[in-house]
């Protein structure tokens, strides 16, 4: 029964999470007078309350208060959080007329253009900050998202590579960003081998990351490591039940190793839960693995879909 279905179904999805590093323009480095709306502005960016956010900042720039560079950088960070993001760019652009120094609207403005799909404007931007702030790990691990998205994968390695060079060194979190990215882009080079490496260096530093577990079993099977696979599939659902298609991958690694009761329970499971999300393309792809499956099976194994 072993290799049954062995590269048989071609369901296994590659999930890519792109995450840049968000920051404040603080008015300190500007040494200008304070206001109640910009420090209530701030704090609203710490609630996540991003619509009040932008009333307390917009209230500062309305008044032509001379922390108006600062206001429009901060409106800029909490448009992008409500991913208006020709709202942000614009605000970022204002910020960067009036102080041209703010490496924190650059940063944010190169988000903007990523989401915008302006990519070489968003190169361009953290370009900036790294010339005038090469320790700045941040612009560097954008810089390579930005070269991922275009496909310049080498590129996209070089630039996270320095990111965790730099002499100001990431945080813990920053670092399993960093490390997971570079498995992705391993995986989309194909070097099973070196993506194992990074997602594993992903789960030393986070062991309950179930998207590391994820990405590392699809790692293992397209290396031929089902068992390997079939533990991290396993990993990534105990964190999350709800993973829906971490059970159709285990159902797959299952069908190949000839665990055909576990791979008809796994596929059973994702069928329920896409028809509880009413993901209708989900469900659908499911019942049509579910047929192929069973045609695989049927000489040996009769189970009813059900």
């Amino acid at each position: 029964m072993n290799n049954l279905v062995k590269d048989f179904f071609k369901f296994l999805i590659l999930i890519s999470a792109i995450l840049f590093c968000l920051g404040f323009s603080s008015p300190s480095s500007e040494k200008l007078p304070v206001s109640p709306n910009f420090y209530q502005g701030i704090a609203y960016l710490n609630e996540q309350n991003y619509q009040d956010a932008i009333v307390e900042f917009t209230e500062v720039i309305n008044n032509k208060n001379q922390l108006l560079a600062s206001a429009y950088s901060n409106r800029c960070l909490a448009y992008l959080q409500l991913n208006k993001n020709q709202a942000a760019k614009q605000d970022c652009e204002q910020a960067l007329e009036i102080n041209s120094d703010n490496s924190e609207a650059y940063l944010n403005k190169g988000l903007a253009d990523y989401r915008l799909e302006n990519y070489t404007q968003s190169l361009a931007a953290y370009q900036t900050v790294i010339n005038s702030h090469n320790h700045d790990y941040r612009a560097y691990y954008n810089m390579g998202l930005v070269y991922s998205k275009l496909g310049n994968y080498q590129q996209a390695l070089y630039n996270y590579n320095q990111a965790l060079e730099s002499s100001h060194n990431p945080s813990v979190d920053h670092k399993t960003l960093i490390y997971y990215d570079q498995g992705l882009t391993y995986l989309k080079l194909e070097d099973f081998k070196k993506a194992i490496a990074k997602f594993t260096h992903v789960l030393i530093l986070d062991p309950k990351d179930e998207q590391a577990y994820y990405q590392r079993g699809y790692a293992y099977q397209k290396s031929g490591n089902y068992q390997a696979a079939l533990q991290d599939f396993t990993e990534a659902i105990t964190l999350n039940p709800e993973f829906t298609i971490a059970y159709i991958n285990r159902g797959i690694i299952a069908g190949n190793l000839g665990y055909i009761d576990m791979a008809w329970e796994n596929f059973k499971i994702a069928l329920n839960q896409f028809q509880q999300q009413n993901n209708q393309i989900g469900y659908n792809k499911t019942v049509d693995l579910i047929r192929r499956f069973k045609q695989a099976t049927s000489t040996v194994y009769q189970t009813p879909i059900g």
